[in-house]
């Protein structure tokens, strides 16, 4: 290409506050009119959703929200020419931290609607489910431009060169803080109470069946029957780190308070069910044709074991008992004016005690994935092109064409940022010698 964008102090991945500079080159083969040379600095959301009939995609829906864009205009040459050889042009920007667009976008959960929140981070996905099929996609680039002249005033023209590289980023706010019981800062639980009534509570009848007789006199009287009661938690972090295995913890307790049988029963785990649902929600603002949102969730079981016959009492780690509980597809949570990324947790145990099943349930647990902090080391201009792929796959699904070439199918409402436009003062080409 003949338009080339170095970095010269590209890191592997940003969080905010960085600075960034670099150098335009542009190798002219053949002297060109031009209008001017410009650098752009941009941070971009799109999301695509599409109704799904008769198991194929039909009416289609897209959204486009720039968090943030900045232009530097590196030379000015106004319909003149340029000449045949090498230019190069510096220049340098800060990464920002936070968005800075006024979008107005409605409030919505799972969405935000303010204008200053953190910038999401990198990310890719496409996700379906019998209703919907949704594709999401947010990156952050650095676009060199070299635009034609202006004849008319019928619309801009597609720039005569472009060339972009891409930058990863990770916000800080979804990065896991540095302390040593973070586990325990974030832990949450919920319980329920068991009450278990059978006349095999009285130790006389320990280790036999009732006989018919007595099922029934027990199904005549029931508050005169021997009662038990004992209470079932389920803990677990809301905060999970990528990669690292769901952290929680299954809780029997006994409760003597009011029981009229002691010593108290065995509890016997009989099952035990854990599955994490990973949503994507995403939203095509109104339009000519209206709006649509879309919630697919992903259900990735993390344990499923039957037939157990396992003794419970007290605090059991069932990373400890049954392995490491991890699950694929952990990008971090985050959430923006049209693309939510978010988690939850769905547990199920059945228990047995003196002949009785009973099932605990806890489902629709909200957890935050957040990501170990990332070594950012200064990467030169002749390992940039294999930067983008070795740091996050998942976002090299996203399109690789220049922003000047991509376009919708039908266009959304238009939401313009708060653009930050600056001229060097040095309006002359800069000629490399």
């Amino acid at each position: 290409m003949p338009l080339i964008v170095n970095l010269e102090n590209q890191l592997a991945c940003y969080s905010g506050h960085e600075q960034l500079w670099g150098r335009v080159v542009f190798h002219c083969p053949n002297p060109i009119e031009a209008q001017d040379v410009r650098v752009i600095f941009t941070g971009r959301v799109k999301a695509k959703v599409q109704k799904v009939k008769a198991a194929a995609p039909s009416a289609t829906y897209r959204s486009k929200c720039i968090l943030f864009e900045q232009v530097k205009t590196l030379s000015s040459v106004s319909g003149g020419k340029l000449q045949r050889g090498t230019y190069e042009w510096p220049f340098e920007f800060v990464f920002p931290s936070h968005v800075e667009s006024s979008a107005k976008w409605p409030p919505k959960h799972p969405f935000r609607s303010d204008g200053d929140h953190s910038l999401p981070p990198t990310f890719a996905v496409e996700v379906d489910d019998s209703q919907r099929k949704v594709h999401c996609a947010i990156d952050y680039r650095i676009e060199a431009q070299i635009s034609k002249p202006q004849k008319s005033l019928l619309g801009k023209k597609a720039p005569l060169f472009s060339e972009a590289i891409r930058l990863n980023f990770l916000p800080l706010s979804a990065q896991m803080e540095e302390t040593d019981n973070w586990e325990n800062l974030y832990q949450r639980q919920q319980e329920e109470v068991f009450t278990v009534k059978s006349l095999l509570l009285l130790p006389e009848n320990r280790g036999r069946s009732l006989k018919t007789q007595e099922k029934f006199r027990s199904w005549l009287a029931p508050k005169q029957l021997p009662r038990f009661d004992f209470r079932a938690s389920f803990i677990y972090c809301n905060r999970v780190v990528q990669g690292s295995p769901v952290p929680c913890w299954l809780d029997v307790t006994p409760l003597m308070d009011g029981a009229s049988s002691f010593p108290y029963p065995g509890i016997m785990l009989q099952s035990v069910s854990l599955v994490v649902l990973c949503q994507t929600a995403a939203r095509a603002n109104k339009a000519l044709m209206g709006q649509m949102d879309a919630e697919v969730d992903e259900r990735m079981e993390v344990l499923s074991k039957t037939s157990l016959g396992m003794p419970v009492l007290g605090q059991i780690d069932l990373n400890e008992a049954f392995g490491p509980l991890i699950f694929r597809n952990s990008d971090v949570s985050f959430s923006t004016f049209n693309i939510c990324r978010s988690y939850r947790i769905c547990a199920s145990f059945v228990f047995e005690c003196v002949g009785k099943t009973l099932e605990f349930n806890v489902a629709d647990l909200a957890f935050e994935m957040v990501a170990n902090a990332l070594e950012r080391n200064v990467i030169s201009p002749m390992e940039q092109g294999t930067t983008y792929n070795q740091v996050f796959e998942m976002a090299d699904t996203t399109s690789r064409r220049s922003s000047s070439s991509e376009s919708y199918e039908v266009e959304p409402p238009s939401y313009p940022s708060k653009t930050a436009v600056y001229e060097l003062p040095a309006a002359g080409l800069e000629k490399a010698k």
